[in-house]
């Protein structure tokens, strides 16, 4: 019914409270990030990553307005222009700008910790086959055009992010995993959570976090393109995937921008298996090889400077993986 007076359907309510708090959470952890970045000496990694996080926030900002504002005119005669013409042409922008950052900021985190040129050159193929679907599938598909084609674009380029997000946290936990092997001694002893340890620990935690939403989002968009809507259940579904497609937006966001915050606050989920080392400028912690060579040969020395936990960290070891300074 078409009226002048707004009106706002309970499922679009429910899906507008989300993403408020989904929000409201975002404008609590950005100021934090930029304390984290802005207090470290600006070079041009983190000049980069302070970029990414104001652009994102940018961009949930444009969504967050535009659903408020689109739901509120719902119903009325000025809403019926404002989403056939303004609403339909935006809304995909915010979604696929924030998944293209977030994507590449995991593809350089990876990049830091592997020199091979093969590995690089595939991941980020996967990058940038992902951020050409997203941007054809922003400029190609007009506001009235073939909703069938835009879903069937939009479920694609959903897997080719949650597979080149896969790839990348697969290889980090790949380099965790031998770095643990190399220098067992430094995760069992009472300071065993070194900045290596933790920056590791912590992008895969977040990262397999992160995954799970894509997962959830890439099934749910990929079973809706089958609903028509004539079952209740199709319709339930349906709006599951309107209400992901939309929060997908800001969790891309707070994804790169909780980890800076996490990082900088020294909390893990793995801090329960023991306590955290002391983080005092100069420290340096000396462990034994696993393989169990003399200590000339196989020892490895971490440094940890007194800020090292806001997300740098370095190893100086010529047989451990090859971990080098690099910013999360």
């Amino acid at each position: 019914m078409v009226t002048d007076v707004p009106s706002i359907s309970p499922p679009a309510a429910i899906s507008l409270c989300f993403v408020a708090l989904l929000y409201g959470t975002h404008l609590i952890v950005f100021p934090a990030a930029l304390y984290v970045l802005l207090r470290k000496q600006l070079t041009r990694a983190i000049l980069a990553m302070l970029t990414a996080v104001i652009f994102m926030f940018a961009m949930s900002t444009v969504l967050t307005v535009t659903l408020w504002t689109a739901t509120i005119l719902d119903g009325t005669i000025v809403g019926i222009y404002f989403n056939r013409g303004v609403r339909a042409r935006i809304l995909m922008w915010p979604r696929n700008m924030n998944l293209i950052v977030a994507d590449g900021i995991v593809v350089w985190r990876m990049i830091v910790l592997y020199h091979n040129k093969i590995l690089r050159a595939g991941i980020l193929f996967l990058l940038f086959s992902f951020s050409a679907l997203a941007l054809f599938n922003s400029i190609g598909e007009p506001a009235d055009g073939p909703f069938e084609r835009a879903l069937i674009l939009s479920t694609t380029a959903s897997f080719l992010s949650f597979g080149t997000n896969l790839i990348a946290t697969a290889a980090i936990s790949w380099k965790a995993w031998k770095f643990r092997r190399t220098n067992p001694y430094s995760w069992r002893t009472t300071q065993s959570f070194t900045a290596v340890n933790k920056t590791l620990i912590l992008l895969i935690e977040t990262g397999l976090l992160y995954l799970t939403w894509q997962l959830l989002a890439a099934i749910i968009t990929y079973t809706s393109s089958y609903c028509d809507g004539r079952t209740q259940s199709c319709v339930n579904v349906q709006f599951a995937a309107n209400a992901i497609a939309e929060s997908t937006t800001i969790v891309a966001a707070l994804y790169p921008t909780s980890t800076l915050v996490i990082v900088g606050a020294k909390k893990s989920i793995a801090d329960q298996c023991g306590p955290l080392p002391s983080a005092n400028e100069g420290s340096r912690i000396s462990a034994r090889s696993s393989n169990g060579r003399n200590a000339s040969q196989g020892v490895m020395i971490i440094k940890v400077p007194q800020d090292a936990w806001s997300g740098t960290a370095s190893v100086t070891n010529p047989e451990s993986p090859n971990v080098k300074s690099g910013y999360v």
